[in-house]
């Protein structure tokens, strides 16, 4: 028997007995009901496997979310309460003991849903909540069992290889010339420091694309990555495999980093480590990354009782290493995750600093809209709380895909270079289809 099969015929079950006392109620008014299922000891299974489960489930929105040291994995299902108001999804979590899943678009705009079901993994078991309202119990439960029928179907792994049809990117390199070279005049004016300005390109195909065996195939080639998914609708998704970690919480403790800096991995090994020396002695690289750690040293100072910057190390990739320094600070009573989300994200890692006129020169001079690119998606509780940064991203819908990457830009930085690292960034989703 399937995990999948299983859990559905334990689920049925449960649903089917007259008794809801048995049920693990949320509050003390029984507004809510949580029904759940921990399977021990389950057997090795691909990563993918999870993927291609959604992939195979007709009830919307899906959430997937993989964390990088590949000790976490979130597999959602339905809605059944949706905040657009950080604040209400934290109060919610906080008074009734949840885990909310969703994120903060790059402009501000918040989603957070409390998934119908949610399938938790980490290395020990797999936890299944259903959740259900005690106020429509009846409907809930006949809404659950509609759902179930489902529960139990995979997906195979599509194999055929669509073919390009068009390639369109928003901006040229003259015009992200331009975009560079205005966007230095305005550090020379000081209205800024830096800025990241991104590009955003997209491919049409012979035929639809699935999200699904894409981030599949990206967890096989892009390790040490958070893997994410977001789908309101089976038309388009959100997919991406981002290096970043905007913030992990565990009670107290916090963990950020500050990301930023890049030069290439080649196949040429030796090549491959005079680049990573040369970064981390690298004047410009080094300057674009202490700027980030002073951004988020800055948003967190009056958060924290204390807070420490680890020395620069490298994070490599499969196309390209960054320059990283890791960050931990101890929270004051109080203080929540709806405020390290707000003071954190958007880092000047994605953003620039200050944080305001950048994001400004971004609206008026890249040409698109970021949405969910450059923006953070993972979960909260009471008790934890991660989040990573959406970068290495793509937006399918249909037949066509978008896919982003930006640099920052600093007094220093040249347009030539800068254009060859989006290039290679974005290798990191293109290359799942392009040879």
């Amino acid at each position: 028997m399937s995990i999948f099969n299983e859990l559905k015929q334990r689920f049925i079950t449960l649903l089917s007995e007259p008794n809801v006392h048995q049920f693990n109620c949320l509050s003390d008014h029984l507004d809510w009901i949580k029904i759940e299922i921990v399977v021990e000891q389950l057997e090795p299974v691909q990563d993918s496997l999870w993927l291609h489960w959604l992939k195979q489930q007709p009830t919307f929105p899906h959430f997937f979310w993989q964390n990088r040291s590949n000790n976490l994995l979130l597999a959602t299902i339905g809605a059944v309460e949706t905040f657009s108001q950080l604040e209400c999804a934290e109060q919610f979590s906080q008074q009734f003991g949840i885990k909310l899943v969703g994120g903060l678009k790059f402009e501000g705009e918040c989603q957070f849903i409390l998934p119908r079901l949610c399938l938790e993994k980490n290395l020990q078991k797999l936890t299944a909540c259903l959740y259900l309202n005690k106020q429509n119990l009846a409907e809930e439960i006949q809404t659950c069992l509609a759902l179930l029928t489902n529960v139990d179907k995979v997906a195979d792994e599509t194999v055929s290889k669509p073919q390009i049809i068009t390639t369109n990117a928003v901006n040229d390199f003259d015009v992200w010339q331009s975009n560079i070279q205005q966007a230095i005049d305005n550090i020379k004016q000081q209205e800024f420091r830096k800025v990241v300005l991104a590009n955003a390109t997209t491919f049409v195909f012979n035929q639809p694309l699935s999200a699904y065996d894409l981030l599949a195939i990206s967890q096989r080639k892009n390790l040490g990555c958070y893997h994410f998914l977001w789908a309101e609708q089976p038309s388009q998704a959100f997919i991406g495999s981002s290096p970043e970690r905007l913030y992990k919480r565990e009670d107290r403790q916090l963990r950020t980093e500050a990301l930023a800096g890049t030069v290439a991995v080649t196949s040429d090994l030796e090549q491959t480590e005079r680049n990573r020396l040369w970064l981390l002695s690298d004047q410009k690289n080094t300057y674009e990354n202490q700027l980030v750690v002073d951004d988020i040293c800055d948003h967190l100072k009056d958060c924290v009782s204390q807070i420490n910057v680890n020395s620069a190390e490298i994070k490599r990739l499969h196309n390209v290493q960054h320059l990283r320094r890791k960050i931990q600070a101890t929270l004051k009573e109080q203080v929540s995750d709806v405020d390290c989300l707000m003071r954190i994200q958007p880092t000047a890692a994605v953003a620039g600093l200050p944080r305001l006129p950048a994001k400004q020169f971004i609206a008026e001079q890249e040409g698109f809209e970021r949405g969910w690119y450059a923006g953070t998606l993972g979960y909260f509780q009471p008790q934890s709380a991660e989040f990573c940064v959406n970068l290495r991203s793509a937006k399918i819908q249909q037949n066509q895909i978008t896919l982003y990457a930006g640099a920052g830009i600093v007094e220093g930085s040249d347009p030539e270079t800068e254009w060859q690292e989006i290039e290679r960034k974005a290798l990191a989703m293109a290359g799942l289809f392009v040879a």
